[in-house]
């Protein structure tokens, strides 16, 4: 569970949220039973029935509290995070019952009332006071629910503030119901109830589609996915990102990702690699809950190889003492051994007063180097970040950018 979860209030704890609820829905559910008997009232029957269904559904989610508690395991790699997905989608079939209850009670008041036989409602003060408090505490709880969701992140709780929310519709068209009663319109209570179930139709149509979706495996829609990919893909030593998915457990978001690295990248520092990427995307997105990173090597061997140059000379271009003030950087690539590519690029950062090292050296890891070739031993601050992004700094007593090209291409055919 999130370290979030550890910090909530005991009135924000999920169990807390439903046993609240059940206990108000058990109670209004037998003061509308017993209203409904003794008014006659159909709406306010319907309005019971969905109450019923408000009590199956909270002790379904106490089950599903229960087990999203529970670690993963050898058996459920997973956890059992897709229990409150199973929830929402039960709670969303009873939401489609209590809809299609009040469609069938709506239409039989409606043909009633056409063949001159209306459904004669008996008010009673009381009763509509009832309704009146009735009505206040579904406000009530969609406000808190709504709250606790926005802060737990909870799909149950999440599916439950829904519900309610159709709740008041349906308590408020059995007000608007007993209202006409006053004035003999009868059928009113059945119109207002008959559109007010096209609304909890719909709502119980979306939460069905995003529970399937999730126990579907579909790969959610996630808000940051640009940049969480040009993250993964500013790592220097990841060659490219060959898929990735983000879906859905429960209120958790799991990332899998599939990087190839270069065939020469040592093994020994692909779990450090791992580590780093891991830390610095949940940094950045707190709200990923665990991470699947499947590593393996490019089908070719591509290295990529920086030199600080004295001068812009081609072949002839002298190797620089000095790496900060380099007017030139030469760029090497290397493919199964043999030269693909090469150029020189003036130095942006040469006339930097400050930070000049470590803003060439993020530069050239920008440029996804593989290795860098110096004459002189670099400083702390620089040498930290290529170690730190998994770059070989190597020195060399090579005097011109094409003695580099020839021994490189000489030690990459040695290791074939």
């Amino acid at each position: 569970m999130p370290e979030e979860d550890n910090n909530l209030k005991f009135f924000e704890e999920p169990l807390f949220v439903n046993l609240l609820l059940f206990v108000i829905s058990l109670t209004l559910v037998i003061f509308k039973l017993i209203f409904a008997f003794l008014t006659n009232s159909l709406a306010l029957q319907a309005d019971a029935f969905d109450a019923i269904t408000d009590i199956v559904m909270y002790i379904t989610a106490f089950i599903g509290i229960l087990f999203t508690k529970k670690k993963p395991n050898k058996k459920f790699p997973y956890g059992y995070y897709k229990i409150e997905n199973i929830i929402s989608l039960i709670i969303s079939i009873l939401i489609f019952i209590t809809a299609l209850n009040i469609i069938f009670q709506a239409f039989s008041d409606i043909i009633n009332f056409v063949s001159g036989n209306p459904k004669v409602i008996h008010f009673q003060l009381y009763i509509f006071i009832f309704l009146i408090i009735s009505f206040m505490i579904s406000i009530f709880l969609v406000l808190y629910l709504k709250l606790i969701s926005k802060k737990t992140g909870s799909p149950i709780i999440e599916s439950e503030a829904n519900e309610k929310l159709f709740d008041i519709f349906i308590s408020f068209s059995v007000l608007i119901g007993f209202i006409g009663v006053l004035f003999n319109c009868y059928i009113l209570d059945s119109v207002i109830g008959l559109i007010i179930a096209g609304f909890i139709f719909k709502g119980g149509y979306d939460i069905f589609i995003k529970s399937t979706k999730t126990l579907l495996d579909a790969v959610i829609d996630f808000e940051e996915r640009t940049e969480l990919y040009n993250l993964i893909e500013q790592i220097p030593k990841i060659k490219k990102i060959d898929n990735m998915e983000i879906r859905s457990y429960g209120k958790f978001i799991f990332l899998e990702v599939e990087i190839s690295l270069n065939k020469n990248f040592p093994l020994f520092q692909v779990n450090a690699l791992k580590n780093d990427l891991t830390r610095k995307i949940k940094e950045k997105f707190p709200s990923i809950f665990k991470l699947i990173i499947i590593v393996k090597s490019q089908d070719k061997k591509i290295i990529k190889i920086a030199v600080p140059l004295k001068n812009n000379r081609g072949l002839d271009s002298i190797i620089s003492n000095h790496f900060g003030e380099s007017p030139f950087f030469g760029f090497l690539e290397f493919q199964e051994g043999n030269l693909s590519t090469s150029e020189i690029i003036s130095n942006k950062f040469a006339h930097e007063e400050k930070r000049k090292g470590i803003l060439i050296s993020e530069w050239l890891i920008a440029k996804k180097i593989d290795g860098l070739i110096l004459k002189e031993v670099l400083k702390k601050g620089p040498s930290l970040i290529f170690n730190n992004s998994f770059i070989e700094v190597t020195l060399s007593d090579l005097e011109n950018f094409g003695e580099i090209i020839q021994n490189e291409k000489e030690k990459l055919r040695k290791e074939e």
